[in-house]
């Protein structure tokens, strides 16, 4: 029996997030489906080992005037392919399989972050939702990482057509990590957050809670870059603080968080929280804000703080130094939650189960 064909098309393969995922779960695709990748743009971060599909492609779209022209060479990529289903990831990558695909081949988008919340310029805001307004049709099947990115788009769309809600996966490469919760009293508390470092990150609150507490009980990595680095490292300067570090980006998490006692995140927005579910994936009890995405990932796993008080975190972090917490409890129960949610097998058999739906409309 032949395999079913489909064609995904997503912005680059640089190392983001959703990129990262997506070639990781590559060869579990091309286990069940010929995968004919689209990318917008040629950029590639991985190893060509790593890109495990029938055929890849890149339509070489350099911005929004190439809109028209690249969605016709991707119109033509999927007349010649012949596709089961198409399916699309990332913002322009859906706007451009909306202008190329019609009706008569079941479409799915994934939709990863909530509408409307990300501070930027009020006119990029406008002409963004525009565009997702004019190009959407109720035909077209969405994917949601959350409830809470499911509720927004609904916001925009009222009278949306399907909906599924499909959480991330974490690699397993987390899940195999090898980690026993070794907290005491003795040394510091060592505490980690992944993170760009954009304004919704929320990092400067972070360095305010640190600030409040005894230097000598606490410490703090900061994994990640961004625009707001300067600002960051001027704020842990200003006070002084020796046991905070910015250290970077890494492609090893998996193996660095291993290291740490706590993971902490006070996220203003967020469309899933992947770092999140990672921390949790290894063992490592989390302190998260207390914003719907992360009361959806977290459930009762977490700790929640209230993402403008950095006394909120100062109190939790008093608690765990003090010993009133019993971490490796937490711990071993964090990471048997994280398996249940977040394995990337039960990804893959609810992915198969919305791709299915495909043959019953």
């Amino acid at each position: 029996m032949s395999k079913k064909r489909i064609v995904h098309v997503i912005d680059d393969l640089s190392r983001g997030g959703a990129e990262t995922l997506l070639v990781d779960l590559l060869p579990d695709l091309s286990a069940e489906y010929d995968i004919i990748l689209v990318t917008l743009g040629d950029k590639v971060e991985f190893e060509p080992y790593q890109v495990v599909c029938k055929k890849k492609i890149s339509l070489h779209y350099k911005g929004t005037r190439d809109l028209i022209q690249v969605s016709r060479r991707l119109r033509k990529i999927i007349k010649k392919y012949k596709p089961d289903l198409v399916r699309s990831q990332l913002y322009w990558s859906t706007i451009i399989t909306r202008l190329a695909v019609s009706n008569a081949i079941p479409f799915f988008f994934s939709v990863h972050a909530t509408m409307n919340d990300d501070p930027i310029a009020w006119h990029k805001r406008l002409f963004l939702k525009g565009l997702e307004k004019l190009t959407y049709r109720k035909w077209q099947n969405m994917i949601g990482v959350t409830e809470a990115v499911i509720d927004s788009f609904k916001a925009v769309h009222p009278q949306s057509g399907r909906t599924f809600l499909l959480h991330n996966f974490v690699r397993d490469s987390f899940f195999d990590q090898p980690y026993r919760f070794s907290y005491n009293r003795q040394r510091p508390l060592k505490l980690v957050t992944v993170s760009n470092l954009r304004l919704i990150k929320n990092i400067p609150y972070l360095i305010e809670a640190l600030h409040l507490l005894p230097r000598e009980k606490v410490t703090l990595d900061i994994y990640g870059d961004g625009p707001l680095k300067t600002e960051i490292l001027q704020t842990i300067e200003k006070y002084g603080l020796t046991n905070v570090r910015l250290m970077g980006r890494r492609n090893d998490i998996d193996k660095v968080l291993p290291g740490y006692d706590v993971f902490v995140s006070p996220s203003t927005v967020e469309g899933f929280g992947i770092a999140v579910a990672e921390a949790m994936s290894i063992g490592l009890p989390v302190i998260i804000s207390d914003i719907p995405v992360y009361r959806e990932i977290g459930s009762n796993e977490a700790f929640y703080i209230n993402k403008n008080d950095p006394h909120s975190l100062k109190e939790i972090l008093q608690t765990i130094i003090n010993g009133t917490i019993d971490l490796l409890q937490i711990s071993h129960s964090t990471k048997q939650y994280a398996q249940r949610m977040f394995s990337k097998k039960g990804y893959m058999s609810k992915l198969n189960k919305i791709y299915e739906t495909a043959s019953s409309v």
